[in-house]
């Protein structure tokens, strides 16, 4: 099953960079200005004390308890896991990082939610990025909700709240008493069902100017079938697929179009 998984992304990766656009041929303002100004802007966020957590964990070999009740990777459904392991197949590389944060930081947010906090690390980027804003997190593994509640504490960040227990059980009670939301970061499951279903749930919560990321569009046949399905709700009026993540804006009164483009 993983060499077919590995042999779908790589079609659907090499497809992407045939026909995917740039700038060049953008008539859409609002996407030439969010394309030039934000996504290709590779200069900020930088937080050198995360990015030493971060080499701190791709560098530890102890062994912790792995609960995941999403798809996950082949990999990660064993129940102990080398941390060092998961955190190198679990935290988006670096200029994803902060491409998410530039992207977010750009809706100028209050109320941010992050579906699957992992170590966290994302989580910190986001808090530090937009620090007027409060990080709502959402995450069921016991252990890596510690490790992160830990790493907040000690990097002094105070603006992250983390939502702990199954998504399935905790975010129709969260949305329930925060009906309103600026932007979601979706980074949890990876199933057709639960994916529509958490997304279908936010976007009756979000702003008119909101954004939803939804990450890994291409992790699985499920994941593109999901992210193709959300792109043609009519509430979404601009879809941009970057390949690894795709973006959903909410903006009333414009046109229904829905781009690929290169990062």
């Amino acid at each position: 099953m993983k060499i077919f998984s590995l042999i779908y992304r790589l079609y659907e990766f090499i497809k992407h960079y045939i026909v995917g656009g740039n700038e060049h041929g953008l008539h859409s303002p609002f996407v030439f200005d969010l394309y030039t100004r934000v996504i290709q802007n590779h200069d900020y966020p930088y937080f050198e004390h995360i990015e030493q957590h971060f080499f701190e964990l791709i560098n530890d070999h102890h062994m912790i308890n792995n609960y995941n009740p999403g798809a996950g990777t082949s990999h990660n459904r064993k129940t102990h896991l080398e941390i060092q392991r998961l955190a190198k197949h679990s935290i988006k590389p670096l200029p994803w990082r902060k491409l998410i944060c530039r992207l977010v930081d750009e809706r100028k947010p209050k109320v941010i939610v992050e579906l699957g906090t992992s170590f966290g690390i994302t989580t910190a980027y986001l808090a530090l990025t937009c620090p007027e804003a409060t990080v709502y997190t959402f995450e069921a593994n016991p252990t890596l909700i510690q490790l992160s509640k830990d790493f907040f504490e000690t990097a002094g960040i105070k603006n992250i709240q983390i939502i702990e227990g199954n998504i399935d059980e905790t975010l129709v009670p969260f949305l329930e008493a925060h009906p309103h939301i600026d932007v979601a970061y979706i980074d949890a499951n990876h199933r057709f069902r639960p994916t529509i279903k958490y997304v279908e749930r936010i976007m009756d919560c979000v702003s008119w100017k909101g954004l939803i990321i939804l990450d890994d569009i291409y992790w699985s046949r499920q994941m593109t079938k999901a992210w193709r399905g959300l792109c043609d709700k009519k509430d979404v009026t601009v879809s941009i697929d970057l390949w690894q993540i795709g973006l959903m804006y909410f903006h009333s009164g414009q046109a229904k179009e829905n781009f690929k483009l290169r990062f």
